[in-house]
């Protein structure tokens, strides 16, 4: 557990050789699995997180379940097949980041070694943004942190 509350699991870890498809058979409506590479640190994970109860609980969400919802706003996405392309995870993948908006999955922490450095800024992975090369060296990573949750943030009230 990286970040815990009462109604919010937030973590990261690396995948245990041959777990991946076992540990994607743990996705369920409150339990989300995320390409930690597409996660600008804690604060995004945890925004997106908050951002995704918010929705569903006033109402105004774009997902029928918290977990895709959350990758929706991670990425900046109102199109849930491009949001999972973008953040989600395949049976390649080595490493994981999660959101559980209960109890988190039994047998988790057998499928992953806990890793929370997955999440340092880092390891973002920047080519789904629309960044020029050259304006991405000129931004300090606070200008870049204020851009991504800014993005994060501005999703439900963009224009359809």
């Amino acid at each position: 557990m990286l970040i815990g509350s009462s109604n919010m699991d937030l973590g990261s870890g690396n995948i245990k050789e041959g777990r991946t498809e076992e540990l994607m058979e743990l996705l369920s409506p409150d339990f989300a699995l995320i390409n930690p590479k597409k996660i600008f640190g804690t604060k995004h994970l945890f925004q997106a997180a908050t951002l995704s109860q918010k929705a569903h609980s006033g109402k105004y969400n774009f997902s029928r379940e918290r977990s895709t919802e959350v990758l929706l706003y991670l990425t900046a996405q109102r199109q849930i097949s491009k949001a999972i392309e973008i953040a989600g995870i395949d049976k390649t993948s080595k490493s994981v980041a999660w959101v559980s908006f209960s109890d988190l999955p039994q047998g988790l922490f057998e499928l992953i070694e806990p890793e929370p450095s997955l999440l340092e800024t880092d390891n973002f992975d920047y080519s789904d943004l629309e960044f020029k090369n050259s304006k991405k060296g000129k931004l300090s990573i606070d200008q870049i942190e204020k851009i991504i949750m800014t993005r994060t943030a501005a999703l439900p009230v963009q224009s359809r």
